[in-house]
């Protein structure tokens, strides 16, 4: 009889590691006074700005660019 101590090892997703260590959450802000500048501000107006520009593109069923020199 072996007596060694045995070890089984799983191959993981990075996901599934994330949710075990308790995920991925960087947070960044600025600050100038009493005026707050958060990541969580700048993602909305960017999804805000991409829905718009979405949209916008959405209404044209062609689009080209011309370029001359």
């Amino acid at each position: 009889m072996n007596s060694a101590p045995q070890v089984q090892t799983v191959e993981i997703a990075d996901a599934e590691l994330d949710n075990i260590s308790g995920g991925l959450s960087p947070h960044a802000g600025v600050f100038f006074g009493d005026t707050a500048i958060t990541d969580s501000d700048v993602l909305a107006q960017l999804d805000a700005a991409k829905s718009e520009a979405l949209g916008t593109a959405g209404q044209y069923h062609q689009a080209g660019a011309s370029v001359s020199f």
